[in-house]
């Protein structure tokens, strides 16, 4: 399966969301009330979160929704929001994680860092994140 990972761009985020919103009602279940789906939106077309999506030619298999962080002494991106299709990250974890790592740079993070199900332990250490608690981290440099 040849799969994609790109960002939305803010212009086409009105076409993306229903092609999208039965993986952000996942991410809302997986908020535990902290959290809607209205509030994901609310987020993404505030420009506060940025939308990301696993796609092909024809179909979209899941999204990530980051948020540049801006802390006391440095920015990270912090990854918010994130699901999709069983087992599809294996095809495209590489893009992925490469993807995410160049933005945040570019931005000027000092990193990434997500909390996660224990289950994203197995993709995030072998690319150099640490397990804190249910918080995973990576600095550059």
């Amino acid at each position: 399966m040849n799969l994609d990972f790109s960002l939305v761009p803010y212009g086409v985020l009105s076409t993306a969301i229903p092609k999208v919103i039965k993986y952000l009602e996942v991410s809302e279940s997986w908020t535990r009330g902290r959290s809607t789906t209205d509030d994901i939106l609310k987020f993404l077309f505030t420009g506060q979160m940025q939308l990301w999506v696993v796609l092909d030619d024809k179909e979209i298999y899941g999204q990530i929704i980051t948020e540049i962080k801006q802390y006391p002494q440095c920015k990270m991106l912090v990854i918010q929001y994130c699901s999709g299709e069983k087992n599809h990250m294996k095809f495209v974890e590489d893009k992925v994680y490469d993807t995410l790592e160049r933005y945040a740079k570019d931005c000027g993070c000092a990193g990434i860092e997500l909390i996660g199900r224990p289950g994203w332990h197995k993709h995030v250490v072998k690319r150099g994140y640490e397990t804190r608690s249910v918080m995973y981290q990576k600095f550059f440099g």
